[in-house]
């Protein structure tokens, strides 16, 4: 069977094949997300000084961002305007949508993560490690996952 990338992970290592191994022993011992199974495809990871690898990486980065967009925006529909309101809201849906947006901006990973950037445990990439990416960027990887079905997360039930 063959399933679509579900995530693309960034990771500083000294080759691809060594890159899909952290990415593959992260997710083995991950207990926010648990899959049936998953693959690293060694064909698929792109080294930093791959002409796909920046693309990639701002999709990534921009999905994500969409993604808390999503979130904010279901926040506002459900009448939530200002930071002032959330000591009051009450237990449920709403403050769902704020934990879910919370792991995203925190650096937790979950099934939504398009891009997880496994240097700084991050949903973004900060200001240095861009500089990084930009000075060595044969020793920058991105590694993409493709995931079965999942067997278990922290923030979304499954069936």
């Amino acid at each position: 069977m063959d399933y679509p990338v579900s995530h693309y992970f960034l990771v500083r290592s000294r080759s691809a094949e060594l890159a899909g191994q952290h990415v593959e022993r992260y997710l083995a011992a991950n207990q926010l997300i648990s899959y049936a199974e998953f693959f690293v495809r060694s064909e698929e990871v792109l080294n930093g000084t791959d002409a796909q690898f920046a693309r990639t990486l701002e999709q990534g980065l921009a999905a994500n961002h969409a993604f808390a967009l999503r979130m904010l925006a279901h926040l506002k529909e459900e009448g939530v305007h200002s930071l002032d309101q959330l000591p009051d809201l009450q237990q449920g849906y709403v403050t769902k949508i704020l934990h879910t947006l919370t792991h995203l901006l925190d650096g937790f990973i979950g099934i939504d993560s398009v891009f997880y950037n496994l240097i700084e445990d991050s949903h973004r990439v900060s200001g240095p490690l861009a500089d990084a990416l930009r000075t060595a960027p044969a020793e920058y990887w991105l590694v993409p996952v493709r995931t079965g079905k999942l067997q278990a997360s922290v923030l979304h039930p499954v069936d």
